[in-house]
This record gives C-alpha cells, sequence and structure tokens, in this order.
C-alpha cells in the first residue's frame, strides 16, 4: 500500500522522509531491492524512490530512471555506451535537483557512483555508499577524498570496512547480504523444469552484463562441448538473471550446437545448489556458489590493456572473490584476453571426476561463511540509514562497527 501511495503522488511526500537508491547493474538492483525492502518493514512511513532495475521496481520502488543497462567493465566498454549513461544520469540529476531526497543511497557499480557522489557532494545532496568502491581490491588512494564525501558507508567485508574507518569515514560493517539469503528456501523449480535424472549437473554463468556473455559464454559452451565428449550423460543449465540478455544467451546457445541446454529465469537457488559444479564469470556469483558449497571454475576476459591495469594497480592476487577471501586459489581462476576453452574443460573435468580435490575444495568453501559476518545484513544497513535520515527505530546497533568518530 505504501509503494501505490507513492507512485500516486510521483514519489513526493510533504513531511515524510524520502531515500533514493541507486544501483547501476544487476547484483547491486538485486541488494538494493532487498534493502528498499528491509527498509519499509523498519518505516512503513518512509518514500523511497530509486534507479535501478526489475529487482527495485518489482520491490515497489517508485524508477526515477532505469539504470541497470548501463552496467560495464572497464574504460574501453564505458565509451560504447557513453550516449547512454550521460542521458540517464543527467536525468536522474535533474529529479535531484528538483526534489533532493533525504538521503540517496548508491549501491555497488563504483565506475558510476563515484563520478555520482562528486556531483552529489557539490549539490549539497546528502548520499551514502552501499557496497562501496573497492579501495580494498585497487586504487586506495582514493580514500583521501571517498572518505570525506559520504553521510556514511555500509561495508559487506570486513577487510574493506576497516580501511573506510581508518581513513576517518562513517562506516558501518553490515555483513553481507548473502548470509541471509543462501541457503533459500527451495520453490520447487528444479521440479518444474525437469531438472532430474542421472548425471553430474552443471551450470554455466557468463555473467550479466553483455560483453561478459558476448565473450565468456561461446568459451563457457566449448568448454561444455568437450565435457559432453568424455561424460555424456553431463547435464547444463544456464540462469539468466539479466532479463535483457535473454535473447542473446539464447541465440548464442543455439549457435553452438550444443543440445539439451536448460536455459531459466532463477527464482531462488534451488536449481544452483543441487549442481555439482558451476563454470562462472568472476563476479557476486562467485560467492554465491561458494556459499551453496559448489565448487566453480572462474574465469573472466578483459582487453590487454585493461588487463595490464587490473593486475599491475590491483591489491589482491586473484579474482574470484572466494578466493580473494581466502587469500588462495581455492577454486581455478582464468584470467585473460582470450579465455582457453580446453583448459576451462580441463579444470572441470578434474573438479567432477577427483573426489579428493572435490573435497578439498568444498572444504575450503565452508569456512568463507563465518568471514561474512552474521545474518541480518539488511536490517543493520537499514537501521544505520533510518538513523542517519533521522527515522531511526530501535536495532541491532551492538553488531554494527562504527568508526571512531561517527
Amino acid at each position: 500500500m505504501a509503494a501505490e501511495s507513492d507512485r500516486e503522488m510521483g514519489g513526493r511526500a510533504a513531511g515524510r522522509t524520502r531515500v533514493c537508491l541507486m544501483a547501476a547493474d544487476v547484483s547491486g538492483d538485486q541488494n538494493a531491492a532487498r534493502l528498499a525492502t528491509a527498509l519499509r518493514e523498519a518505516d512503513p512511513t518512509l518514500v523511497i524512490e530509486g534507479a535501478g532495475g526489475d529487482a527495485l521496481a518489482g520491490a515497489g520502488v517508485q524508477l526515477v530512471v532505469r539504470t541497470t543497462h548501463l552496467s560495464f567493465v572497464g574504460v574501453f566498454a564505458a565509451f560504447r555506451i557513453l550516449p547512454q549513461i550521460v542521458r540517464s544520469l543527467a536525468a536522474l540529476r535533474r529529479h535531484l535537483l528538483a526534489q533532493p531526497p533525504d538521503l540517496v543511497v548508491l549501491t555497488d557499480a563504483e565506475l558510476i557512483s563515484m563520478p555520482l557522489s562528486l556531483w552529489l557532494a557539490a549539490a549539497g545532496i546528502p548520499f551514502a555508499f552501499f557496497f562501496p568502491p573497492q579501495v580494498w581490491f585497487w586504487g586506495r588512494w582514493r580514500l583521501r577524498w571517498l572518505a570525506r564525501l559520504p553521510r556514511l558507508v555500509l561495508c559487506p567485508f570486513p577487510q574493506e570496512a576497516a580501511l573506510y574507518q581508518a581513513a576517518g569515514a562513517p562506516t558501518v560493517f553490515t555483513g553481507h547480504p548473502l548470509r541471509d539469503f543462501i541457503p533459500g528456501a527451495g520453490s520447487g523449480q528444479a521440479k518444474e523444469l525437469g531438472v532430474d535424472g542421472r548425471g553430474p549437473l552443471v551450470a554455466l554463468m557468463p555473467g550479466s552484463r553483455r560483453r561478459e556473455v558476448e565473450g565468456l559464454l561461446p568459451v563457457f559452451l566449448d568448454a561444455a562441448k568437450r565435457l559432453r565428449e568424455s561424460s555424456p550423460d553431463v547435464r547444463f543449465v544456464l540462469p539468466v538473471a539479466n532479463s535483457d540478455l535473454r535473447e542473446l544467451v539464447e541465440g548464442l546457445v543455439e549457435s553452438s550446437g550444443l543440445a539439451d541446454v536448460l536455459v531459466y529465469a532463477p527464482r531462488d537457488y534451488e536449481i544452483l545448489g543441487s549442481a555439482d559444479l558451476v563454470i562462472q564469470c568472476s563476479g557476486t556469483a562467485t560467492l554465491e556458489t561458494a556459499l551453496l558449497g559448489v565448487p566453480s571454475v572462474i574465469a573472466y576476459q578483459l582487453g590487454p590493456i585493461e588487463r595490464w591495469g587490473a593486475r599491475t594497480f590491483s591489491h589482491v592476487k586473484y579474482i574470484g572473490m572466494p578466493n580473494i577471501l581466502l587469500e588462495e586459489m581455492a577454486q581455478p581462476e582464468h584470467f585473460a584476453f582470450r579465455v582457453d576453452a580446453d583448459r576451462v574443460a580441463g579444470d572441470a573435468q578434474r573438479l567432477l571426476q577427483d573426489d579428493l580435490e572435490r573435497r578439498r575444495v568444498k572444504g575450503r568453501l565452508s569456512s568463507l561463511a563465518e568471514m561474512l559476518g552474521q545474518p541480518g545484513a539488511m536490517g543493520r544497513a537499514a537501521a544505520a540509514i533510518l538513523n542517519e535520515v533521522g527515522g531511526g527505530v530501535p536495532g541491532p546497533t551492538p553488531a554494527l562497527r562504527r568508526s571512531a568518530g561517527s
């Protein structure tokens, strides 16, 4: 009902606190939607608007502008969609100037959230980072100015929270939201889609950005064909979280000649949790599968210059979040200008057939959950936001770890 009344008033409600949630990629959109739900549960009178995609809209948030199509990786990729980025952010800025909210929450997608944060600071509009710019991974010199801009920094990782706190930013270590949603309750989707039968089940997850899918899915499908040659009973599923990419995915699967690949829109983790192996793009999904205890082969492709920059300026040795957190190559990784399908298939075959290696990997993955804080991340994030905008309600504040000066 609150969401409907917000739409009727165009997101304007005299005397009511207003928050704008901003996300520019699929995982950020999902986390922003979960945050919107937690905020509304904590304060039903809160007016919530946003810039995002299907997940935010599905959570009852009035979208000022759709932004999840702006997701990209690397400077060169940004040039291809620069006109779309400029138009979308200009529309968002016009709205924020006309109707300044009490707080803007920038969720992930740092190559968009960082320049937007500079504009918000110059415009005098208070904002918070949720999944802030990843100074833990690269560019720690940015902390000098990043720490001075936001009213609040909500960090899902303890290592990142420590860096922001040390720089003087008003920081809250929330823990990671996936602790609340993995494993989730099954919906019967596996049975509905006929994901049964004998033989190992392998999930192919080429990413949620068009460039990732175009570059990695043909490689993953080639690797899958090699797996089927050695294991004819292997089954393949391909979850598509970004509905805008379904047509592209289905076209690439059809042109590959690989038969019986189930392409589906995931509702929960039931099918993925029953997989024996995942071949996947580096990103949030690697943490999802790791928390489910499913071994994976992780891959990513970047152009030579971008790859050199990532290797040169990165503070971490690995590309997969589970490996980064564990500080070891717990799962095989492939980071190259062109990922080799034979090598991906070789690692996948080993993880499927070598029981000792499977047990080793699953054992290492089992220690990840405790690194991500206790369940209740969204409740802690919502409590911190409401406290910041003056609508605070009693929350789990003892679990919050803030900087000494906040």
